[in-house]
């Protein structure tokens, strides 16, 4: 009987840890064909640091179980399913969690003395992966696009903690801690630091959180994920001071390279009144330009977001670029106005508008954009 009730024993536990394998391979699967995407006003809304949702001290990429759960509650209008069945965390085993992303759009685009165009198009998907070989201490990340084109691997890095989880020291590749991790990537904050999601490089990084404190120090080789060239290194940080309604933050970066040093350094800010949640963001950026002396430019960003309702979210965005210091009229705004709507959880729509003002014999800095996007996730 004894014998009995051991062989039935091992044959649940072979079960269970065949269904296991077999949703881990189905979950890698379903990545492989098809970003979870940070949005600091959310972080604002809720009065927490970024890492509150995302395995990442600095925010984006995979979120980790209570990101997970968020989504699932907070952000839709409703949820949808089985009201008893358990929330999806991301956690498929007891070290092992993943998690995806799909967005495809349609976008038009009016530009000034040339035909319009219009296209539908895949437009990022993205697996991720972490495997906590040390639960809470040591973690293998791996972020890996897959769509649209060729597969490309954004951030692959291991991350060892301190007990207390306060501290953290990471290497490998990933994105530079600086300023804030906007979605957009066509921001010109984003755009013109080149501080984004095609621009992860290859390095160390420590990190220190602590209650209202997050601060991240990397060096990196500076050449965004590229092959190195020159012994010229990167130095990149952020800090950052959160309260409830409230927060602060500054950032440098310097990238010593033998085709011409950068210097950077911003201050951001977030600020929660009511409904209205606020971003604020200014760059200051020093290129050493080989041959004809230093450049300085100026990119900032101020933003809405109104969440007017449960699942709705009102965006409205002004940008400011201004490339030259010492060339009038080169200067180029930006106004976008978008709507988004997540009507279940793991699913967005975004509809928008963007109009463009620069110089006026360049025609693409006056251009028209609109676009509706849908966006999965996990």
């Amino acid at each position: 009987m004894v014998r009995s009730v051991e062989r039935s024993a091992e044959v649940v536990r072979a079960m269970r840890m065949t269904r296991q394998a077999g949703l881990v391979l189905t979950v890698l699967l379903v990545i492989c064909a098809s970003d979870t995407q940070a949005e600091p006003y959310l972080a604002v809304f809720e009065g927490m640091q970024c890492s509150a949702c995302h395995s990442h001290p600095s925010g984006g990429g995979k979120r980790n179980a209570y990101g997970n759960i968020f989504a699932q509650m907070e952000l839709p209008a409703r949820r949808i399913g089985d009201e008893d069945a358990e929330l999806w965390t991301g956690e498929v085993l007891e070290w092992l969690s993943v998690g995806g992303n799909l967005r495809g759009s349609y976008r038009y685009v009016d530009v000034p003395n040339t035909d319009s165009t219009s296209e539908f198009r895949v437009t990022r998907g993205t697996a991720y992966v972490e495997a906590q070989v040390i639960p809470n201490r040591l973690a293998i990340y791996i972020d890996q696009q897959f769509a649209p084109g060729s597969s490309l691997n954004r951030e692959a890095y291991i991350r060892l903690n301190s007990k207390s989880q306060k501290l953290h020291i990471a290497a490998g590749q990933f994105y530079l801690p600086y300023g804030l991790r906007l979605q957009d990537d066509t921001a010109f904050t984003r755009q013109v630091t080149r501080v984004n999601r095609a621009n992860p490089d290859r390095g160390i990084q420590a990190g220190y959180e602590s209650g209202s404190w997050s601060t991240q120090l990397s060096l990196t080789n500076g050449n965004g994920g590229g092959a190195e060239t020159d012994s010229g290194k990167q130095v990149s940080a952020v800090a950052s001071y959160v309260r409830p309604k409230w927060r602060a933050g500054v950032s440098f970066n310097n990238n010593n390279a033998d085709a011409g040093d950068r210097q950077m350094q911003n201050v951001f800010f977030g600020l929660k009144t009511g409904p209205v949640a606020w971003l604020a963001e200014a760059n200051w950026i020093n290129d050493e330009i080989p041959g004809a002396g230093d450049q300085d430019s100026i990119a900032g960003l101020l933003e809405a977001n109104w969440r007017f309702r449960k699942g709705h979210n009102l965006k409205i965005t002004y940008d400011f670029f201004d490339p030259d210091d010492d060339v009038n009229d080169d200067q180029q705004e930006r106004w976008s106005l978008l709507w988004e709507y997540t009507p279940v959880q793991f699913l967005q729509a975004r509809f928008g508008a963007r109009f463009y003002d620069g110089a006026d014999l360049v025609d693409f800095q006056n251009r028209d954009e609109f676009f509706v996007e849908l966006h999965g996730f996990f």
